[in-house]
């Protein structure tokens, strides 16, 4: 009975510990009414520095932003007008990406959620 019990337990802790995959969480086309004195790539910049993600203007309204967690990598695409962004996956490292099926560990749906907040919140701010 012991020995059952200890099994169930492991199993049990196996499984807690395992997180199903869930779908890649692109944001497009989000409109965002932007704070006087502030450009959206100002807000996007800072967002993405608030939130420790690095953050590279490829060209005027696009930016590749990477964020790197202990042994995660994740880059995203972020393309933007004066008044709406989009956030398109690009890559990931250590986040069982399944490419077929368009699904990723959870917490990278986390990451971009996050991100999204923050800029909303800076596009709001005015930058001085």
């Amino acid at each position: 009975m012991k020995k059952l019990a200890g099994i169930l337990l492991c199993a049990f802790v196996c499984a807690a510990g395992c997180r199903s995959l869930a779908p890649v969480h692109n944001i497009t086309d989000k409109t965002v009414v932007v704070a006087e004195h502030t450009t959206l790539q100002d807000a996007i910049l800072s967002a993405g520095a608030l939130k420790h993600w690095d953050m590279q203007i490829v060209r005027p309204g696009l930016i590749r932003a990477d964020l790197f967690i202990r042994s995660h990598e994740v880059s995203v695409d972020i393309a933007y007008t004066d008044s709406s962004y989009s956030i398109t996956y690009v890559s990931s490292k250590n986040m069982k990406y399944k490419e077929k099926k368009n699904t990723i560990h959870p917490k990278y749906n986390q990451w971009i959620r996050n991100l999204n907040a923050a800029i909303m919140r800076q596009a709001r701010v005015p930058q001085l």
